[in-house]
């Protein structure tokens, strides 16, 4: 069986030298995913109706954008947090690494995405009369599912930094949970 950096992360960074492509390509559908689970609620809050290449359009973009946007930060995140652990190595192995490590949050926005697109399509999705107030059970949904997915990826980004970046896999773990420890703030505090 091939290593996937999903369920065997140590294997898969120690075997492969992933490419940046297949970051971008990750990266790319996680925001074209993650876009596609609000175009519900935005037609829903302010009675706009979209056509169909107004929507594409807007999932490209804005899968693009969100997807470089999480890329360069989180780069940048490791890159500097991993310099500052006495690791070494280049920016573009990093932004590889950090591409491939990001896979958990494509799996997760695909359940939360999904479960919005089968409830709008079965005119099953509650009613927001206020934008940004999500029924609570889709809040907890997306709180539980983004946990479990940011603490997936901190395992991986443990690997993902270990090798990119040639650290023991202690410091790694030290720098993958200053990453991921505000995305993880985040999801707790909606359970809150």
């Amino acid at each position: 069986m091939p290593s996937t950096p999903l369920f065997a992360p140590r294997r898969f960074f120690a075997q492969r030298t992933p490419s940046l492509f297949g970051a971008a390509v990750i990266l790319y559908l996680t925001g074209v995913v993650s876009v596609a689970s609000g175009i519900p609620f935005v037609t829903q809050t302010n009675g706009f109706s979209f056509s169909i290449g107004a929507m594409l359009v807007a999932l490209l973009l804005g899968g693009a954008f969100g997807a470089a946007g999480i890329w360069v930060v989180s780069t940048v995140l490791v890159y500097l947090l991993s310099q500052a652990a006495g690791g070494s190595g280049s920016v573009a192995r990093t932004a590889a690494n950090v591409g491939w490590a990001a896979f958990p949050l494509l799996v997760v926005n695909s359940l939360s995405t999904a479960t919005v697109l089968v409830l709008f399509f079965t005119d099953r999705l509650p009613a927001i009369t206020v934008p940004g107030a999500m029924p609570t059970w889709l809040v907890v949904l997306n709180a539980l599912t983004g946990l479990a997915g940011y603490l997936w990826i901190g395992h991986l980004l443990t690997y993902a930094i270990s090798d990119a970046r040639d650290l023991d896999v202690r410091r790694a773990r030290v720098v993958a949970g200053l990453v991921i420890a505000i995305p993880i703030l985040y999801s707790v505090s909606l359970l809150l």
